[in-house]
This record gives structure tokens, C-alpha cells and sequence, in this order.
């Protein structure tokens, strides 16, 4: 491992970096839903098949492979929505639609006074603003209607004589478009007991899309809104509707700063991005480890069983390139010096000979793969060996040079 970090590259690190960042937008999605627990399981058996595989273990590696072919398939139909949600959100053609703006801010200001009148008087009710993301696929058994949410219709679909009461209302646009909906209840146990049937089903819709929820309960009176999975109670209608105008967009917030966005990156849930951070460093690790790559050295060749009377002309190749490929976590340590080449020229006639390497010339460490050598063909002279004071010295083996 310590070998591999030594050689990390920056496109590595951009590796890591990227699938952090979507490692960590996926928890930010789905936190709080059954979708996460899911994605933490599916991380768990991701982990066993990884150790499994560098480990060598063939019967549970093989049983992981036939498990992975059917739980892609129950995951497509079980998170159908969930996958939809997600491609829509990171897909380019979301930025280029208007971004709604509101300007019948009093539209709001009438909405807020409006749930604090119906806490006033003990009425239950659930509000549903949709953003960006359409909520229709995941609300029952509605009436369309369309019409602006005043505060007079509200108060009269509420009322408990109405048939429709029970049910939420949908705005959709800046108008009133659905009443009496029925909304999908959230898995979570971690909610208080205090809250009923309407902050669940709240909870429930903005677990799945980006809407506003407000809910009024009939039993404490109290004003509370539902975003993103998060309950907050409000005290007075004034910051309701400040807090409404921002999410909606009626209100444009301050323009970025960078102490803002630094803020951003390196504090607000810095937890969870160390832990994607450190979670896809160590997946990186261990595939990178039984990663197959690819290098080339200069190896020296070895020539033996030279005939009697003979020797090696002073041109004779000594060293060939090769190109090897094996686990990276066998070449990051990797020496030229470990691959030997050996040319037998017994029974070699003096003159020059064309001589091609094969496998069974080369010595090569355990793991590792030639995929070739050039040149492939060396041109072996071998002269008369001269004897006296000038004869010249037989060639000595020079030490390979690492690429």
C-alpha cells in the first residue's frame, strides 16, 4: 500500500477527489431514507466481494459475482423513483430551465397567516409547495384543482365539514392544483413520538423530492415545515413566510462569498466528507493494488555455452527493451535487474547468426507477463578468439538501466 501511495499521479488523485465528491452527494441525497441504508449494505457486500477477490477466494468470489447480477435488478425496480431523482438532479439540462421567481410575494405573506390561523383554531391541515422536482408521481387519490392558494380557500378545504380535509393541498406554480392528496409515509424511526400522521407523510414527500411541506397539528396547534427530511416549528407567521420566500425564491439570497464557500467545502458536514473521503481512498487502494499495468525496462542478456575457440564480437547486443505488464502492487516495486535474458549458443558455428527470442529464454518474477521484446531478433557474430597481448577482452554483462 505505503509502495502504491508513493506513486499516486494526479490523475489519481482526481480519481479519488471526483468519486468522493459523488460518494458524498449520494449521502447527502439519501440521507435519512431507506434508499441510504440500502446504499451502506450494497458498500458492506462491495467490500467482502473486493477482499474476496484480492484474497484469492474463488467459491466466494464466484457466489458475490451471481449475487451482484440479481441485486442490479431488484435495486432497478425497487429504487426506480430514486434513480430517476438522481440522474435528473446531476443532468446539465436542469440549469438551463428558468429558476421560478415569484413576485405576488404577498401570495406567501397570505399563506403564512393563513396555517397560523388554522393552528389558532386547532385545524389540521398539510401544504405542499413543489419546486424544481415534480411531486405528482408520488401523490394519491387528488382532486385538481387550480386556483392561487388564498387564504379563503384554504381555511374552506380545511374545514373539517369538507370532504377533502384530511388530505394535503398541492401548489404547483404559484397555484393551488391539487387537494385532498394522499402523501407517501416516511421509514424513519427516529422521529418523536409527538409527530402524527401529517408529519410523516410530509417528511415521506420531501425524502423524495426538494418540495416545501407545511404542516398545522390540530392536537399542540403548532406550525411546522418539512424540508429535505428536516422538521423545524415556527413561532409567528413573519418568519415563516421570510424563511418561505427564500426557499421558493421570492427573496434572492446574498451573492457568494469566498469565505462562504470555503465555509462550505471545508466545514459544513465535514464528517461525511472525510468519510467519503477516506471510504473511496481505501476502495482506490485496494483495486490500484490488483490494478494490471504496464512498464518497460532494459534487461541484460546473458549469453552461455560459448563454443571453444570462440568468442562474442565487440557488437553484439547486450541489453533488449521489454514490455511487461503485471498487478501494480508487483510493479511499483518492481527491478529490471529481477528479468534475465539467456541465449545458448552452444553448438553456434563461427560467422554471424539471426537468433529469436521465446519464453523459455527469459526469466521472469512470478505475477509478471511479457507482452513483447524489441528487438525480437538479435544478430549474434561470433569470431575466432585471438590469442596474445592485444587480444581484445570478452564482453562483460552491463547492469541494466531501470525506464
Amino acid at each position: 500500500m505505503l509502495d502504491i501511495i508513493k506513486t499516486l499521479t494526479w490523475r489519481d488523485l482526481v480519481d479519488i477527489l471526483f468519486l468522493s465528491l459523488v460518494a458524498y452527494q449520494l449521502f447527502t441525497w439519501f440521507r435519512g431514507t431507506k434508499a441510504l441504508r440500502v446504499l451502506i449494505g450494497l458498500v458492506v457486500l462491495g467490500g467482502v466481494y473486493s477482499g474476496a477477490k484480492f484474497w484469492g477466494l474463488f467459491m466466494t468470489t464466484w457466489v458475490f459475482q451471481i449475487l451482484w447480477q440479481v441485486l442490479v435488478i431488484l435495486l432497478l425496480i425497487l429504487f426506480q423513483a430514486e434513480i430517476r431523482q438522481v440522474l435528473e438532479k446531476v443532468s446539465p439540462l436542469r440549469f438551463l430551465r428558468p429558476k421560478r421567481h415569484y413576485s405576488e410575494a404577498d401570495v406567501i405573506d397570505d399563506l403564512a397567516r393563513s396555517v397560523f390561523d388554522l393552528a389558532g383554531d386547532r385545524i389540521g391541515a398539510i401544504i405542499v409547495w413543489a419546486r424544481e422536482d415534480d411531486p405528482s408521481e408520488f401523490i394519491r387519490a387528488g382532486q385538481p384543482v387550480m386556483a392561487l392558494p388564498t387564504s379563503t380557500l384554504i381555511k374552506s378545504i380545511f374545514n373539517p365539514q369538507a370532504p377533502a380535509h384530511d388530505g394535503a393541498v398541492v401548489i404547483a406554480g404559484g397555484r393551488l392544483s391539487e387537494m385532498g392528496s394522499f402523501l407517501p409515509l416516511t421509514e424513519r424511526e427516529d422521529l418523536p413520538e409527538i409527530f402524527g400522521t401529517r408529519h410523516r407523510a410530509a417528511i415521506g414527500l420531501c425524502e423524495k423530492t426538494d418540495s416545501v411541506c407545511l404542516v398545522v397539528s390540530e392536537e399542540r396547534g403548532e406550525v411546522t415545515t418539512a424540508v429535505g427530511g428536516e422538521i423545524k416549528t415556527w413561532s409567528t407567521p413573519e418568519s415563516l413566510a421570510a424563511r418561505l420566500k427564500e426557499w421558493l425564491g421570492v427573496e434572492q439570497p446574498a451573492g457568494p462569498t469566498l469565505r462562504g464557500f470555503l465555509r462550505g467545502v471545508l466545514i459544513e458536514n465535514w464528517s461525511a466528507k472525510i468519510g467519503a473521503l477516506v471510504l473511496v481512498a481505501l476502495t482506490w487502494l485496494i483495486l490500484a493494488s490488483a490494478q494490471t499495468i504496464n512498464t518497460t525496462a532494459s534487461v541484460q542478456v546473458y549469453y552461455a555455452n560459448i563454443p571453444s575457440g570462440l568468442q562474442l564480437h565487440r557488437d553484439t547486443i547486450k541489453q533488449v527493451n521489454m514490455e511487461i505488464s503485471g498487478p501494480r502492487r508487483r510493479l511499483v516495486s518492481f527491478n529490471p535487474e529481477e528479468v534475465k535474458v539467456h541465449v545458448n549458443l552452444q553448438g553456434f558455428t563461427p560467422g554471424r547468426h539471426l537468433v529469436r527470442f521465446t519464453s523459455q529464454d527469459v526469466e521472469l518474477p512470478l505475477g509478471l507477463t511479457i507482452n513483447r521484446v524489441y528487438p525480437q531478433n538479435i544478430e549474434i557474430e561470433l569470431d575466432p578468439e585471438q590469442t596474445g597481448p592485444s587480444s581484445p577482452r570478452q564482453p562483460q554483462p552491463v547492469r541494466p538501466q531501470r525506464n
